[in-house]
């Protein structure tokens, strides 16, 4: 019989709880701190699948003060006294439950391996230790009027003592210091915990009380779980056909009374209009207003209520209401909702980056005795303004109203490591039919909302799922369902969804006494996250639609544009097969019998076959990677023919309509809801998020609900704080960084701009170059000995580290120790105009800093270099045992776990540069940047210095070099050896290519041969042609070590970006492949004069020009940023549907006649722009959106295109003009720039000024397009 019980880790609840106390510990104590305990409750799994509620006792929360090396314990004692003293409450009396002294290394500043005096002080409850770390904290406002806590040391015995460690939260000690990993497997002596078998606190099948200091890690045991996975998706009604709301307000009714009163009879007196409106929504009225939509009181009131409300209501003067009626501020309903949009179900786009005038803004003032008869026809008041203050003052005076309410709560159930759901489930409200080809299917169906949000309820309880899915739930589904069950009064009821029983799932404000869902913003790379959800203890909670925006850069995030992306595969083959289409692909994974499928033809940018029609799948071979739809069709296999899922999918007019009728139309509505909630299913399994996440989490050591909900930081300081501990060495708490000081980041080579069509342009980099240089140099924290700082003039102004009496560096010239220095500039951020109130900042050199770093014996390394020279060796030595694998299953665990590893290592330098880290070390990350510029460099200056007019031995025998640099960026240098014969004949085209290759190859090892370990010059690729624009964009055929296989690779042109419309890259993308493929300037021309025939002729669909643009959560000036203008619109069109941090927005260019109109105002959504008829700006497409990345293309090669030569017969002109430039800017950099201007300018002359002025006849109606056309001979 086993010894152990044996579980693997999933969720974690840590809390304090009173001692010898029989409850449960989650209603709140009043006892006093010293009767409390630290309680950590674990949820794991067994192999079965059976679930464990483990509560951990007897671990005590702690830290470390760093104190005089003199103190003995009559000196500990009196400092605790002090303390006590400090807090001056019996509350916290005998809280401090274990003092001692300790030695250990510090992580900031080099000592040469001596140990400090600590303090360890360990409390009886968390709550303990955050009240005695305050003592080392201020509360204050900052410069900016900001309240912020500072840091301060705690002067004891003429001592400032320091705070060490309080920054790591206990859970995570707990897991370092008994090395357990939070997602991987512990054991449990059966002999040392106690299981309770009655009166169980926990919904799990085991409940189990252990010491801490029994729990017995796994490290080595990697077998999976059948974790139980749900994936739920509600759905809504909507009283008026737009996007569903829970709690409603009379915002929409004042739209309408607005927009009707401008088709108002110019006789009928405002008075009567309104009480006509107003009855009008109430059903009331025997002559009803034309477009006011019907509201839905939760009590139906009688006529006569209505109208003396009505009376009343004409009375009021709107000025009561103007504190929360300007334009500038949304009603609660828009303010809470601006977060919820469900970007899952409709997506947007956005213009960034525009600077113009601020728009003046309409009057917004109006006279305070103004009653709203008044108001509402005063149009010298903003519009906004006007519906605002009218939806305030009906809330004021009319009965509320019926919210949207949930109708279908779907949720599907499927074991980790299945492909399909034990169970498809669907809570509907009303009677529903069965569901048509759902395999494994239950309905519920109930008369009431309350009835369908406490089955759900049930159901989670029942099935107690381990892991809870879904898309956008953090955003819309769990804040939709908690507004809708405090309509109804059922709150607490609804939210018993912990798999602690009885715990009510709410988070409360213990200063306000408010309870409400737990939110949580993370600001991360890839934007704002606003997360709103029900934390249900014991289970953990993924929202894909959350995942994907952090870790994918897609064009879109909705639910069936996200399924196609990664549930499909190129198309290999396609052939006939009777009335039906054969299609033949690798990866099949996601797809069913009965499934939709649509085909994407990707060029330049992506097509969609037959306008994105949907193809049924009647049949799928497996064995032959194969499956057949109906029809037959065709794609162009000339393109690269994509088949994608396709959602089977309703319009939400649908939902809101086949919700009414009847249990036939229910059930497809059913249906349809667990398509959803599968499809999540899917795209877990496809990206395998869990995998990655156990990894990462194994990794850091933090729970697996730390990765999901929130950032970088926690993660590494988990990281940092494990490995220090594992070292003995301790972290301080280090306060915010304050300082407007920066310095110099990585270098780039000026580039060397050209259409290289015959020169082979090759490229060597450095192997992780900055964890290298860290390593090679010993950068670290750690090894710091001093630093120096200078001005300009050379004067030493600053200098720091630790000095004896005599003025000397105590750690300086040891004996045993080797030293490097580094320098690097220093700047500081200051006004342009410095006599201006208000001025722009602008960095500026200010001097020079040099650091001292230690080099350890015997090859001995900091912690940062050390633990750097582990995540390397650790990666590397995965990525080895990856292909020596059979089973696929372990082969994507090494995968994601060499990814961890990389991601880790990669974040730790980044960090020591964040001034928000909890081990930011400016030197440390500005001494590595320094490193790494110096080491490009010395790249550059090897392979130019190496093959510098030399003759060298080949394999296709001697020939010449006479290398030079191209352009060099962070850790790689572009480069071309310029080959010749011994004749002194230019090498070109392929003999060139090959002997490129085989010379890159042996100048990274030359070059490698004198660096210090780890790094490694290697060679990468050569391209061949290489178009290279500027700095960080290039575009070429690139090849690696076989001259006879390449691809096409750019960075940083149109091509890679998201923001530009389609019909950029396929115009930009035809002119690169003309000159990649076929050289030929001339056909280039050709091809982008007929791509602008074909646009403003009309003949190019809305779909190539729409732009996305992301959504920030905050504009310093946004009534200039375009994209935000036009979201704030479209919010205030449709509410519900307004846009929110991190949505993409999606809209294109119309012309718009009125001169001063702002770049906010000639945008719109193309559904917009569609309804209503507007005409496309196709000549901003031309110049903001085609013309500028192609003149830099033809700027490269303007003197050999045909337009130049007929303009400039000679080259004697355009050369007098260049000269003149040379001649009157003397410094090259602006001298560049200016002849680049130049150039662009000529492009521009000679390529598209004669559309552009036809376009601008045509608008000012001088000539037609057609007749245009005529006179250019196309």
């Amino acid at each position: 019989m086993p010894r152990n019980y044996l579980f693997r880790l999933l969720t974690f609840n840590a809390y304090d709880d009173a001692k010898n106390d029989d409850d449960d510990g989650h209603e709140e104590t009043y006892k006093a701190a010293k009767d409390k305990e630290f309680i950590v409750q674990m949820f794991g799994i067994n192999e079965k699948g059976e679930t464990a509620s483990i509560f951990v006792e007897g671990f005590s929360p702690f830290f470390y003060i760093l104190v005089d090396d003199d103190w003995n314990d009559s000196d500990m004692m009196a400092f605790k006294s002090s303390l006590y003293k400090k807090l001056n409450s019996k509350y916290w009396d005998n809280s401090i439950i274990k003092m001692q002294y300790v030695e250990k290394k510090k992580l900031y500043g080099f000592n040469a391996g001596k140990k400090n005096k600590f303090l360890l002080m360990k409390f009886s409850c968390e709550q303990a230790m955050r009240k005695f770390k305050n003592i080392w904290y201020k509360s204050g406002k900052n410069k900016k009027g900001e309240y912020v806590r500072k840091l301060i040391s705690y002067k004891f015995k003429d001592f400032n003592t320091r705070l060490y460690e309080a920054q790591i939260p206990p859970l995570l000690r707990l897991f370092h210091i008994k090395e357990i990993s939070p997602s991987g497997w512990i054991a449990l002596p059966k002999k040392k915990c106690i299981r309770q078998t009655t009166n169980k606190s926990t919904s799990c099948n085991f409940d189990f009380t252990i010491n801490y200091q029994h729990i017995i890690p796994l490290p080595d045991k990697e077998l999976s779980v059948p974790y139980k996975i749900c994936s739920f998706d509600i759905e809504a009604s909507s009283s008026h056909g737009d996007f569903p709301l829970a709690i409603k307000t009379y915002k929409k009714l004042a739209q309408n009374m607005v927009n009707a009163y401008n088709d108002k009879l110019e006789d009928e007196e405002n008075r009567s209009f309104l009480k006509r409106c107003l009855l009008t929504a109430y059903s009331m009225c025997k002559q009803p207003v034309e477009g006011i939509d019907i509201v839905y009181p939760k009590q139906d009131p009688s006529q006569k209520t209505i109208e003396r409300k009505i009376n009343q209501w004409l009375k009021l003067k709107p000025s009561s209401f103007e504190d929360t009626a300007s334009d500038e501020l949304e009603n609660d309903i828009d303010s809470y909702y601006e977060n919820t949009f469900d970007e899952g179900k409709k997506d947007f786009a956005v213009v960034d980056g525009f600077s113009w005038l601020a728009k003046k803004k309409k009057k917004t003032k109006y006279s305070k005795n103004s009653t709203v008869v008044e108001l509402i026809g005063d149009k010298s008041v903003e519009i906004d303004t006007r519906i605002n203050l009218l939806d305030k003052t009906l809330s004021a005076i009319f009965p509320k109203l019926k919210g949207d309410i949930v109708t279908f709560i779907g949720s599907t159930f499927v074991k980790y490591g299945e492909e399909k759901p034990y169970l498809n489930h669907c809570i509907v409200r009303d009677t529903c039919s069965k569901m048509p080809h759902v395999d494994n299917a239950a309905l519920e169906s109930y008369p009431t909302e309350k009835e369908v949000l406490l089955a759900w309820t049930k159901l989670i309880q029942k099935e107690d799922p381990d892991i809870i899915i879904g898309y956008n739930i953090f955003g819309f589904d769990y804040t939709f369902m908690y507004q809708r069950a405090c309509e109804l009064n059922i709150t607490r009821q609804f939210l018993l969804l912990s798999r602690n029983k009885g715990e009510v799932c709410l988070k409360k404000n213990w200063k306000t006494q408010e309870e409400g869902l737990e939110e949580n913003t993370i600001i991360i790379a890839s934007g704002q996250h606003d997360l709103k959800y029900v934390k249900m203890t014991g289970r953990l909670q993924i929202d894909l639609y959350n995942y994907l925006r952090r870790d994918y850069n897609l064009t879109k995030y909705k639910l069936d544009y996200v399924s196609g992306y990664f549930i499909g595969d190129g198309v290999k083959k396609i052939e006939p097969l009777g009335d039906n289409t054969k299609i033949y692909s690798k990866n099949l994974k996601g797809l069913e019998l009965g499934s939709y499928i649509n085909f994407e033809e990707a060029a330049h940018s992506v097509d969609s076959y037959k306008n994105g029609e949907k193809f049924q799948i009647i049949d799928i071979d497996y064995s032959e990677s194969s499956f057949v739809i109906k029809g037959h069709e065709s794609p162009n296999m000339n393109k690269k023919v994509r088949w994608g899922l396709a959602k089977d999918d309703v319009t939400p007019h649908d939902i809101f309509r086949m919700t009414n009728e009847g249990p036939d139309e229910r059930a497809l509505i059913a249906k349809y809801c667990i398509q959803d909630c599968n499809l999540v299913h899917h795209l877990l399994n496809k990206i395998d998020v869990v995998t990655g996440y156990v990894e990462m989490a194994s990794l850091c050591s933090v729970p697996l609900n730390f990765i999901v909900m929130r950032g970088q930081g926690i993660k590494l300081t988990s990281y940092i704080s494990k490995k220090c501990r594992e070292k003995n060495t301790l972290m301080p708490v280090l306060d915010r960084a304050d300082s407007s000081e920066g310095y110099e980041g990585a270098i780039v080579l000026p580039p060397k701009t050209d259409l290289y069509l015959d020169d082979p342009v090759a490229c060597v980099d450095y192997s992780s170059l900055y964890p290298s240089s860290m390593i090679s140099e010993n950068i670290s924290p750690d090894s710091k000995v001093w630093t120096k700082e200078y001005d300009l003039k050379g004067n030493l102004i600053i200098e720091k580290g630790e000095k004896n009496k005599a003025g000397e560096y105590i750690y300086d010239n040891l004996e045993d120790y080797k030293y490097v220095d580094i320098a690097y500039d220093t700047y500081s951020w200051r006004k342009k105009n410095q006599n201006a109130a208000k001025s722009a900042m602008e960095k500026v050199k200010v001097g020079t800093k040099t650091c001292r770093f230690a080099q350890f014996p015997n090859g001995e390394l900091g912690i940062l270099p050390a633990i750097l020279k582990e995540c390397l060796a650790a990666r590397k030595a995965t990525r080895k045992l990856i292909p020596q694998q059979k089973d696929d299953f372990v082969k994507n665990i090494l995968d994601k776990r060499q990814l961890s590893i990389k991601v880790t290592a990669n974040s730790i330098y980044g960090q020591t540069g964040a001034k928000t880290s909890t081990f930011y070390e400016k030197d440390v990350a500005a001494s590595t940047t320094a490193t790494g510029r110096k080491l490009l460099t010395y790249g550059q200056k090897v392979i130019e210095q190496a093959y510098k007019n030399r003759v060298v031995e080949t394999t296709k025998g001697k020939i010449k070099t006479d290398a030079e640099y191209v352009y060099g960026d962070t850790d790689s240098v572009f480069f071309k050896f310029n080959l010749e014969e011994l004749d002194g004949t230019p090498i070109i085209g392929q003999k060139a290519l090959e002997l490129t290759i085989e010379l890159a190859q042996e100048a990274g090892e030359l070059a490698t041969k004198f660096l210090k370990p780890p790094h490694d010059l290697e060679y990468e690729k050569t391209f061949l042609p290489f178009c290279l624009l500027s700095k960080k964009r290039y575009v070429g055929m690139l090849y690696e070590l076989d001259p006879h296989k390449c691809k096409r690779k750019s960075m940083g042109i149109v091509l890679k970006r998201r923001d530009n419309a389609p019909i950029v890259k396929d115009v930009y993308g035809g002119i690169i492949d003309i000159l990649m493929k076929d050289k030929d300037i001339e056909k280039a021309s050709k091809f982008l004069k007929n791509s602008i025939k074909e646009l403003i002729s009309g003949k190019i669909g809305i779909d190539k020009l729409i732009i996305t643009k992301s959504l920030r959560g905050h504009y310093k000036k946004p009534k200039q940023i375009a994209h935000k203008v036009l979201a704030d619109r479209m919010g205030k069109r449709d509410p519900g549907n307004k846009p929110s941090a991190g949505d993409r927005i999606a809209f294109a260019y119309f012309e718009n006649n009125n001169r001063k109109a702002l770049q906010g105002d000639k945008i719109e959504t193309p559904t917009f722009i569609k309804e209503n008829n507007l005409k496309i700006d196709y000549a901003h497409y031309i110049t903001n959106q085609i013309m500028k990345p192609v003149q830099q293309v033809f700027a490269l090669v303007l003197e050999n295109t045909k337009e130049f030569k007929k303009k400039y017969r000679t080259p004697r002109r355009w050369n007098n003009k260049i000269n003149a430039i040379k001649k009157k800017y003397s410094d090259k950099v602006t001298c560049d720039k200016r002849i680049e201007t130049m150039r662009n300018k000529e492009v521009k002359a000679l390529l598209f000024d004669d559309f552009l002025t036809k376009i601008q006849n045509k608008r000012n109606g001088h000539s037609s397009i057609v007749d245009y056309f005529g006179t250019m001979g196309y």
